[in-house]
């Protein structure tokens, strides 16, 4: 006699939906063809003296990797780090990723076939199928690519968004595509690089960065804040993550803030399932996108972490979105020539000298203007002392009253270092600028064979005419006065 299990499924009454109610009922009638091998698993399990099937994390481990029905379908996600069930196991389920409802339905499963009923045991042996039978879905994407040989990693962001196709924007794309199979296949490893595209809206810039992914799980464009407290969950289980409009690195409190984001090989947190927070070894790169020619945060230290690509759809030869099945295909050979490159082992992650110095200018071209450096260059040209310090920049070049900020005082040493490092050398043992200034640190004005002499930039060696000389006042005075030792030794 065939037994009915009362169970009613809350789906739709999709023909889907349906299918799967129907598949359950099958599960949990007796089936004469899978019953008696059932019954040989029910025989093997751990027993009580009594002949009851105990509750252990061995017999549930047991059930899940011998039963015909659940052998083989509890994997470990490398990318997701999460549990996956694959195949059909009789309910509806809207992706494969393990879910409550998943949970439900294997307790009761297990209960009705085999007699176990300990959540907290299923949920261990779970743990431990899984982590025995690992995969990774980008792996596998990318080494069942095969190349047919045409070059398309120089033309492709050409193709597509009218890119120029030279040299820089061939080395650029090249160095993310590489990124991002190492970040798959050596997780963690270092990438802090970030490709960005800049041009009108409307060209398919974003929609190429979708495309780019292969599979639309594995992109993101959910990141608007660097420091939002969620937002290392968000790259979880993705390759290819979008910063839109480039509205996070405008939103980090500092530009420090937003270099540590990029840098990062892994990020720590716990999420909800677990008891515990974990290191997360990243396996994203990032990608910009922004209509904007300024995007890139006013970083006087560099922003070599972004590597800057012009579009223009007005020479894209397709659109992405006029034949998605040929782009994406097109794109899937891009990879593969990648591929190609990575397994052959012969390239380099730093630019060439050329591509290096070229990435300088082009990331200039792409920052806001700097109001400060120009003042203080401007302020330089006709200052003729020999030595300066920040206090002096701040006060003197930029007309400032108050106390600089640390943020400030960092501000004007790399104006310093970037823009006046050929006029001017940085010494770090403090000398005196006398007594509104005190002792600091500085520059001192590198002198050429055609520098007229100068004299010595300390505000504090500078008296006014009226003032009487080192000489003619006492010791005592001088010192008041905020004068050099050497003077005083004079008088």
């Amino acid at each position: 006699m065939i037994e009915k299990i009362p169970l009613q499924i809350g789906c739709s009454t999709s023909s889907q939906q349906a299918d799967s109610r129907d598949n359950f009922h099958e599960l949990t009638v007796i089936n004469t063809e899978q019953d008696q091998l059932r019954a040989e698993i029910r025989d093997s399990l751990e027993m009580t003296d009594k002949g009851v099937v105990k509750n252990t994390i061995g017999n549930y481990v047991t059930v899940f990797t011998q039963d015909p029905l659940l052998k083989d379908s509890i994997r470990f996600n490398l990318l997701t780090e999460r549990i996956d069930i694959i195949g059909d196991l009789g309910w509806h389920r809207s992706s494969s990723v393990l879910t409550d409802t998943d949970l439900n339905f294997l307790q009761y499963f297990c209960e009705k076939k085999y007699g176990l009923s300990s959540d907290k045991k299923m949920r261990s042996a779970l743990s431990i199928v899984a982590n025995n039978n690992c995969f990774h879905p980008i792996r596998q994407k990318l080494e069942s690519l095969v190349w047919d040989g045409v070059p398309r990693i120089r033309h492709c962001l050409h193709h597509f968004l009218g890119s120029a196709e030279d040299d820089y924007t061939e080395e650029v794309f090249r160095h993310a595509l590489l990124g991002a199979i190492r970040r798959v296949f050596i997780p963690g490893c270092k990438y802090e690089e970030v490709l960005a595209l800049v041009g009108g809206q409307g060209i398919g810039k974003s929609t190429f960065l979708r495309f780019l992914a292969m599979n639309d799980e594995w992109f993101s464009d959910d990141i608007r804040r660097l420091d939002d407290e969620k937002v290392f969950q968000r790259l979880q289980g993705h390759w290819i993550v979008e910063i839109c409009e480039m509205l996070a690195t405008n939103n980090a409190k500092s530009v420090e803030e937003s270099r540590s984001f990029f840098s990062r090989q892994k990020d720590t947190y716990r999420v909800p399932y677990e008891s515990q927070p974990q290191d997360r070894l990243r396996q994203c790169i990032f990608a910009g996108t922004s209509n904007s020619y300024d995007f890139l945060p006013l970083d006087r230290a560099g922003n070599r972490r972004f590597l800057p690509v012009m579009t223009d759809g007005t020479k894209a030869e397709v659109h992405i979105l006029d034949n998605e099945a040929e782009s994406r295909a097109y794109i899937e050979q891009v990879w593969a020539e990648a591929m190609s490159i990575y397994n052959d082992g012969h390239y380099s992650m730093k630019f060439s000298p050329e591509i290096a110095k070229k990435l300088i200018e082009v990331q200039k071209d792409f920052m806001p203007e700097d109001y400060d450096a120009g003042k203080i260059l401007d302020w330089l040209q006709s200052y003729k002392g020999n030595i300066v310090c920040c206090r002096m920049l701040h006060k003197e070049a930029l007309g400032r009253m108050d106390e600089p900020k640390k943020y400030q005082l960092h501000a004007y040493v790399e104006i310093m270092r970037s823009e006046a490092g050929d006029k001017w050398r940085r010494f770090e043992n403090p000398r005196s600028f006398g007594p509104e200034y005190g002792r600091q640190k500085g520059w001192e004005r590198i002198k050429t064979a055609h520098d007229p002499p100068a004299r010595e930039a300390n505000p504090g060696n500078q008296l006014p005419d009226n003032q009487p000389k080192p000489n003619s006042i006492p010791n005592e005075q001088a010192v008041q006065l905020g004068m050099p030792a050497e003077w005083l030794e004079a008088g």
